[in-house]
Formats: C-alpha cells, structure tokens, sequence
C-alpha cells in the first residue's frame, strides 16, 4: 500500500512539473517582443518628410515606425494594428532619447507617463509624436503571477495525490 501512495505521489509530482516546463517553454524570454518584419514606413505621398518612432510593448505590429510629423499617438496605434488584449493603457510611458519632452502643462522630462484613456475623452490631449519619441506600452500587471500559479498548481496536485491515496487505502481495507 506504501508504494502505491508513493508511485501515485511520485507521478503527481512528475506530471506537475512537465506542466509547468511545457509553461515556460511556450512563454517567450523577452518581455516585449518585436516581430520579425519590424520597420514600416508611412508615407502618403514620394519624398515626404519622415521621423522616425518606435513602439515597443504591447503592440500587434510593434516596431520602428518612419511616420509624418506632427502625428497623433491614437494614429500610430491604429496604424500598428492597435494594441494587444493585455495592454495597459493607462500607463503608456513616452521618452526620447534626442531631447527632452515637454507635458500638456509646459513641464519638460525625461519621459512621459499617459493614461490614453483619459487623455481621450477630450480628443484635443491625444499626444502629438515627435522625432525620436519611444512608445512603450506595458502589459497589465496580473492578479496573480505565473510563479504563484505554478506553486499553487503543484501543491494542489500533491494535495490531490495524497488524499486520492488515502482514499484508496480505506476502501483497500474494506
């Protein structure tokens, strides 16, 4: 009976943490990945003036983007297949690595945090894009993390295990 506790254990256990590698193996290492074709150019008409602009996060398209002066951050997004589902929006942060960036209250920074939801409710705060401006668009912070889940993940499984054992020893005896 002993070694069937332990076997079914055993394989728990194992089964658990082929889980969890099958987990990390299909999750990228990088946290913002840029896919394989990331420069575009947007250009409406021949020997148009461009800037360049990159945007990296959580973006379907993100990557370098050669795009008119003067342009509005909502464009750019849209024109970047807009964001993924686990942007956060409320957080995008805007620096360049040229100059400093100046706020809708004449303040110059480093970078730029904005919260694109709100900015929209009036259209006249969209942030206008200038050379050299680095989008970063996070993805939201979860509830709860994937090292959390994995732990949890296997001591339930060890839980399980265990008692599945012990019911299988009762009804052994009977």
């Amino acid at each position: 009976m002993r070694r069937l506790i332990t076997s079914v254990i055993l394989y728990s256990i194992l089964v658990s943490q082929s889980f969890a590698d099958q987990n990390i193996l299909s999750k990228s290492n990088t946290k913002y990945s840029v896919n394989s074709s990331s420069e575009f150019i947007f250009e409406s008409y021949p020997n148009q003036e461009l800037i360049p602009i990159r945007l990296i996060g959580a973006i379907k398209n993100a990557g370098l983007y050669h795009i008119p002066p003067n342009m509005k951050l909502t464009t750019l997004l849209a024109l970047a297949g807009g964001t993924t589902s686990e942007a956060d929006l409320e957080n995008i942060i805007i620096g360049n690595d040229q100059q400093t960036i100046t706020n809708k209250e004449g303040i110059e920074k480093r970078n730029l945090i904005i919260n694109l939801e709100e900015n929209l409710k009036n259209a006249r705060n969209d942030y206008t894009l200038t050379q050299n401006d680095i989008v970063l668009i996070r993805n939201k912070t979860p509830w709860i993390s994937n090292d959390s889940f994995r732990i949890f993940s296997l001591i339930s499984v060890v839980l399980t295990s265990i008692l599945t054992a012990i019911v299988i020893k009762d009804r052994y005896k009977k």
